[in-house]
């Protein structure tokens, strides 16, 4: 029998990532690594509400870009830096091959798996995808998997959305 790993279904507050955002956040972490852990700071130093911040926290984590720590910090990763960092390869996530490389992060998550990336770029049997059967699908698998709540359409908007990291579709 396959054991189901622990997937992640929440935390984005339904917000795509913004391009701006990953940037913005390394950022604000080399300079004050505690500062993303509160909410208030945390508003004021990225310039986003509070959904926006919780969001923001959830992409710099799910994309590997940053970890957060015991103590409360937020530490870069060495992917982070090379790619974000003071002198990062890419550092406004211009290139497309960088959104490509998120997009593998977002999807590769062995402990805690993105569910909507997993499932689609992972387990998705169909050689087409449309809204409708990537729900019915969600939905099916939200059962077998006996979760108390429903998923939202958001689940697939923020998974389906060109934009959903970066400025440009990927393609």
């Amino acid at each position: 029998m396959r054991v189901s790993p622990s997937y992640r279904f929440s935390g984005h507050e339904t917000f795509p990532c913004r391009y701006a955002w990953l940037p913005k956040a390394i950022g604000v972490i080399a300079t004050e690594p505690a500062v993303l852990a509160d909410d208030k700071k945390a508003m004021v130093a990225l310039g986003l509400g509070k959904n926006m911040v919780r969001a923001t926290r959830f992409w710099v984590q799910a994309s590997g870009m940053a970890t957060l720590g015991a103590n409360g910090q937020f530490a870069i990763t060495p992917l982070g830096e090379q790619i974000l960092g003071e002198f990062g390869l890419d550092p406004f996530l211009e290139d497309v091959r960088t959104l490509w490389l998120l997009h593998w992060q977002l999807s590769s998550h062995v402990a805690e798996p993105l569910f909507a990336w997993d499932f689609l770029l992972n387990r998705w049997p169909h050689p087409e995808l449309s809204k409708s059967a990537a729900l019915r699908a969600f939905r099916h698998e939200s059962d077998r998997m006996d979760r108390e709540r429903e998923l939202s359409d958001s689940t697939f908007a923020i998974f389906g959305q060109p934009r959903a990291i970066g400025h440009a579709a990927l393609g």
